[in-house]
C-alpha cells in the first residue's frame, strides 16, 4: 500500500514537470503573446436604406433583352432522333430598322444539350423568316427548348 501512495504524488510531479516550460523546447526566454488590440471607439457597419421608388429608365434606350414578342409562330422540336429544329417569324413593327439575336438551349434537367444564336436584322414594317436545323441532339424527344430575343436598333 506504501509505495502505491508514493507512486500517485511522483507520478503527479512528473506530470506538472512535463507541462511546464522545461523539457526539449528551444533554449532562450519564451515568446510572449500580446492579447487582439482593441480600440475606444466603436465602429457602426455602413448600411444603405433601399430605395423607395424603382429607378426610371432612360426613354432613349436602343436595346432591349427582352423582345420576345417581336418572335412569332415559333416552333421548337425535336425529331424522332433527337434532333432538334427551330423555326420562327421576327416581326419588326418600328419605324426603325432593328436587328434581333435569337439565343435557343435545349436542355434536359441542368444539362446543355445544344444551342444556337441566330442575328437578323428586319427593316421597319416587315418581318424575316429565322430557322436552325440541328443545333441540339437529345435522347428521342426529350427536352427543352426555350428562346430569348434581345433587339438593338441596326447600324
Amino acid at each position: 500500500m506504501r509505495k502505491r501512495a508514493l507512486l500517485l504524488p511522483a507520478a503527479l510531479l512528473l506530470a506538472v514537470a512535463g507541462c511546464s516550460g522545461g523539457g526539449s523546447g528551444p533554449a532562450g526566454p519564451s515568446p510572449s503573446v500580446s492579447p487582439p488590440s482593441t480600440t475606444t471607439a466603436a465602429q457602426t457597419p455602413s448600411v444603405s436604406s433601399p430605395p423607395t421608388t424603382a429607378p426610371s429608365l432612360p426613354t432613349d434606350v436602343s436595346t432591349s433583352l427582352n423582345a420576345i414578342d417581336a418572335l412569332q409562330e415559333h416552333t421548337c422540336v425535336a425529331g424522332p432522333d433527337g434532333s432538334w429544329t427551330f423555326k420562327g417569324t421576327l416581326v419588326n413593327s418600328s419605324d426603325k430598322a432593328k436587328t434581333y439575336t435569337v439565343a435557343l438551349a435545349v436542355t434536359v434537367g441542368a444539362a446543355v444539350q445544344g444551342h444556337a444564336l441566330i442575328t437578323e436584322t428586319v427593316q421597319a414594317g416587315k418581318s424575316a423568316e429565322v430557322s436552325a436545323e440541328n443545333f441540339a441532339k437529345t435522347t428521342g424527344q426529350q427536352g427543352t427548348c426555350e428562346p430569348v430575343v434581345s433587339v438593338e436598333d441596326a447600324s
